[in-house]
């Protein structure tokens, strides 16, 4: 294996091990270990010197995110509303990465894009993707239909369109972060099967909304190897987005997840 291939396979289970500490509050060895890898940077290649740069973005724009949420919370304001202004709130670690991305000339992702659609998939038998898409989404439908209708959920129009906000907000700047911004990154310092696998790791341990517990990690881990293989599979972030929505939708229902509606 070459040199950079090694070099970015470490930082990558480097971001893993970042993650963990910082979600878990353990910051005594989260700033020890940023520290060191900001000293190491004039050592590393370029491709993996501008991944070491995204990392120290992402932390410093989750700590911005941190702080501002609890000075947000010190301010009396409807708690949907308090929910939704966190949410908006991972777009200063976006903007900071792609910042850190543009000043190194670089393409800050392959996947924000629309979807390469495969005009036929092989099954046992040939199925044109449009009308499989519109059998899926139908599907979909009558499924969401069938929760409304036969789960104990008083839901009125408002509140239904609440829950659509919040899940498409969370979900569009999820996989913009992680499966737009640092799946590319991670490509471009190892492979697409390890940087799909590094990500998801990286992204169920980063996953907080339901609390901490195994369970929660491996369902995130398996469903963000879903939506790594969703978005290199068609070339965009896009169905990834789609997927993470639903799969939101489908938690509140189940009861994993709580909203203020």
């Amino acid at each position: 294996m070459k040199q950079k291939n090694n070099q970015g396979f470490y930082l990558s289970l480097l971001f893993i091990v970042l993650i963990y500490l910082f979600t878990r509050s353990y910051y005594s060895p989260f700033f020890l270990i940023l520290l060191g890898l900001f000293l190491y940077l004039a050592f590393l290649k370029e491709e993996n010197r501008l991944f070491a740069w995204v990392m120290i973005s992402f932390f410093g724009g989750n700590m911005i995110l941190v702080y501002l949420d609890k000075f947000i919370q010190g301010i009396q304001v409807d708690p949907f509303l308090n929910v939704i202004i966190y949410q908006l709130l991972f777009i200063i670690p976006i903007l900071l990465i792609c910042y850190v991305i543009r000043k190194f000339n670089k393409k800050i992702s392959l996947f924000l894009k629309k979807p390469e659609l495969i005009k036929r998939i092989q099954l046992p038998f040939a199925v044109n993707t449009i009308y499989l898409s519109i059998i899926i989404i139908g599907i979909i439908s009558v499924l969401l239909l069938l929760m409304l209708i036969t789960m104990d959920v008083r839901m009125d129009v408002s509140h239904i369109l609440s829950l659509f906000l919040f899940a498409l907000i969370h979900a569009l700047l999820q996989e913009v972060i992680w499966r737009g911004i640092l799946l590319t990154q991670m490509i471009k310092i190892t492979n697409e099967t390890y940087a799909i696998l590094f990500t998801s790791i990286a992204f169920a341990f980063n996953t907080t909304i339901f609390g901490f517990s195994v369970a929660l990690i491996l369902l995130y881990l398996v469903l963000g190897i879903l939506f790594g293989f969703l978005t290199t599979k068609y070339k965009s972030v896009l169905p990834a987005i789609l997927a993470h929505t639903f799969v939101l939708i489908l938690f509140f229902f189940m009861g994993l997840l709580q909203l203020p509606i």
